[in-house]
Formats: structure tokens, sequence, C-alpha cells
């Protein structure tokens, strides 16, 4: 039996919620974006783990934590919805688990309690923006998200992506 705790994180989470982004994004990610663009994020982890640590003291965003045996082995970002056509929902910006953990059942186990603090917060819906070909996005809508629309953003350096929009009652 695995002891995964799921929680709201802390300061000290920062750096790995920092190395869960960045690997994750190598393995789920490659072939859908440039290798230099997922080889930068690994070398800009000490700066990314500031940022994140920066952002948790702030409270300026929420993110929750899958830890297994002190190790943060997965990680939740969410909040108000940055898309100004879904203004009144709530957002699941990021959701990834390392890949030797996914498939246990913890990116359910994190995606309820995001779901569950964006609800207790006021939302009734949610969104989530999932890359045009992440295998993610049969997750998301086995977890009820219906795909709504799409939409074009550029990331890390000017690449641009195509991302579906799924939403969620909660």
């Amino acid at each position: 039996m695995r002891n995964t705790v799921i929680r709201k994180a802390i300061a000290a989470d920062a750096t790995g919620i920092a190395i869960v982004a960045a690997y994750t994004w190598a393995t789920a990610y490659s072939g859908l974006l440039p290798d230099s663009l997922l080889k930068n994020r690994i070398e800009a982890l000490p700066q990314n783990a500031g940022r994140i640590k920066s952002l948790i003291e702030k409270g300026a965003f929420e993110y929750a934590v899958a830890v297994q045996d002190n190790a943060v082995i997965g990680f939740c970002g969410y909040g108000k919805s940055r898309n100004p056509k879904f203004a009144q929902h709530g957002e699941i910006s990021a959701l990834y688990i390392l890949k030797g953990f996914a498939g246990k059942g913890i990116g359910r186990e994190i995606f309820e309690f995001a779901a569950s603090q964006l609800k207790a917060a006021g939302c009734e819906k949610m969104i989530i923006n999932c890359l045009e070909g992440n295998p993610s996005l049969n997750f998301y809508i086995h977890m009820g998200g219906n795909v709504v629309g799409s939409r074009e953003d550029e990331i890390f350096g000017g690449y641009k992506i195509k991302e579906h929009i799924l939403e969620f009652d909660l």
C-alpha cells in the first residue's frame, strides 16, 4: 500500500515542484515540444524553484503536492481562471505526476483535491488547458471534462502551442 499524502504546498516544496515540472515535461512532451525547450527547463531548475517559492510565500498562486517519503512526486497548480472567456471559472493550470508514479491513482487524487479547493472558493466550474497531442486528454475526459474550445499560446522564447480547453462542473 502506498503512503502518498496530498496537501497544499508550502515554500519548502518549491524545489520538488520545479523538479517534477521539468522532468514530467521531458517525458510527457518529448516529440510534442522542441528538445531544446525541454532541456532548458531542466537547466533552469534553480530559477524556477525560486520563482515557485516566491509565489507560494506571497500566496499569489495555489499548489497542491503529492508527497511520498518526504519527496514531491507530483503537483497541481490551481486558482482563478486566467482565460477572460471563462472569468467566473476556476482553473487547474498544471497537473504533473512523475512517470514512475503515474497510473496509480495519484493524478485522480490531486485533481480531486484541487477541484474541491476551487469549489470551496466558490467556483461552480473549472477549466484545464491540455496541449494538443498530450495523451492526458483522455484522463481529463475520464474525469468529466468536456472539450469546449481550443486556444493558441506562446511559451518560452516564442514557441507557439495549441491547446484544448476542457470544462468541468464542480
